[in-house]
């Protein structure tokens, strides 16, 4: 490693935990003000997308500017890159938890027409899949993908049995069409937070190995998705 650029990726990496944390904070947040339609409480935690945006802009500056100032080459130019390509998918997962956050304060006066059990839990398993992603980038460790790889096919699989169920509300109520569609929407968003999991992994796996490998295919087409399943 150029001993030069050495504190400049200490610095980043400190920065993209405090983005990994900022943007889960949000995404469980987001789920707890949908879970209760706290309006309020959605437009004060909507707040934090701008430090989201400022501190996403700030990695990439500082990462763009350690390649055009030290010219690093091999593994050094891959963890720049993977710590953008990171930073820019943490940056997409939070306006995912701002668009929901969103929902919620255009929905005042609704109310759920069912139990809340698999959107919460598909907010955990994108929390999960991210930790886990983003551990493999910072410390360079690729043991947990296998594990990512089952959270993102867990995830699929819970968002498609979800809407599924609301197909079948919809067949006999008639009169919780835009809640339902509220739910798709907002289970959409949690399936695509655990995608960009996977594609942060992708970047791991090109920095330690410096090979580029697409994740996600590994449990596609199983048929019984409880032996896959993760505590989390």
């Amino acid at each position: 490693m150029n001993s030069k650029l050495e504190p400049v990726l200490e610095e980043l990496i400190s920065h993209l935990n405090k983005l990994h944390e900022m943007v889960i904070a949000t995404l469980g947040q987001s789920i707890k003000v949908f879970e209760d339609f706290d309006s309020n409480r959605a437009e004060q935690a909507m707040e934090t997308s701008a430090d989201i945006e400022n501190l996403h802009h700030t990695i990439e500056d500082m990462a763009f500017g350690a390649i055009a100032e030290f010219q690093p080459q091999n593994i050094d130019l891959r963890r720049l890159i993977a710590y953008i390509h990171t930073s820019g998918s943490l940056h997409i997962v939070g306006r995912f938890a701002y668009k929901i956050m969103e929902i919620v304060t255009l929905s005042e006066g609704l109310d759920h027409f069912k139990e809340l059990v698999t959107l919460p839990y598909l907010s955990e398993i994108a929390i999960t899949a991210l930790g886990v992603s983003v551990r493999a980038v910072i410390e360079e460790d690729l043991n947990e993908i296998s594990e990512l790889e089952k959270l993102e096919a867990q995830s699929d699989n819970e968002a498609t049995e979800m809407f599924q169920e609301i197909a079948t509300y919809l067949n006999s109520r008639r009169d919780i069409s835009y809640i339902a569609m509220l739910y798709v929407i907002v289970g959409r968003y949690f399936e695509r937070a655990a995608d960009q999991a996977i594609t942060i992994a992708e970047s791991a796996v090109f920095l330690v190995s410096g090979e580029r490998k697409k994740l996600g295919f590994a449990y596609k087409g199983v048929d019984d998705i409880s032996d896959l399943e993760i505590d989390i």
